[in-house]
């Protein structure tokens, strides 16, 4: 089993190159929903090795906030970081069933559909 830092350490690699504001600020809403999707996938393919806590999701928020000046951007792109960082504080620091042990498909579904919407984006 890897342990928690090496976890950590590549989840946080991982959101520093999605949530770079180049490929962040123009994103669709669709192409932003295929976003959400494949950032959750990656995360939990960590879900059973360590169990993120809210306290990881905010380090992780801090470090990107100050990784990259996302007041260069015009379209409220941190905004979008701060809602999604939200949603993964929710799903993966909120002990089951409340997320993963559902049928992906259907969470994906979930997710387009509150998209539809404009459930926070």
């Amino acid at each position: 089993m890897e342990e928690r830092d090496s976890i950590i350490r590549k989840i946080l690699d991982e959101l520093y190159i999605k949530f770079d504001p180049k490929n962040l600020y123009q994103l669709t809403l669709d192409q932003y929903g295929d976003f959400l999707i494949s950032t959750f996938e990656y995360i939990n393919l960590y879900k059973d090795k360590y169990h993120l806590s809210k306290k990881d999701f905010v380090e992780f928020n801090k470090l990107i906030h100050h990784k990259y000046n996302y007041d260069e951007y015009e379209d409220n792109c941190w905004e979008r970081v701060a809602f999604f960082m939200d949603e993964l504080i929710f799903c993966f620091s909120t002990r089951p069933p409340y997320f993963f042990d559902s049928n992906f498909e259907d969470f994906k579904n979930k997710i387009r559909k509150d998209m539809t919407k404009g459930n926070g984006l």
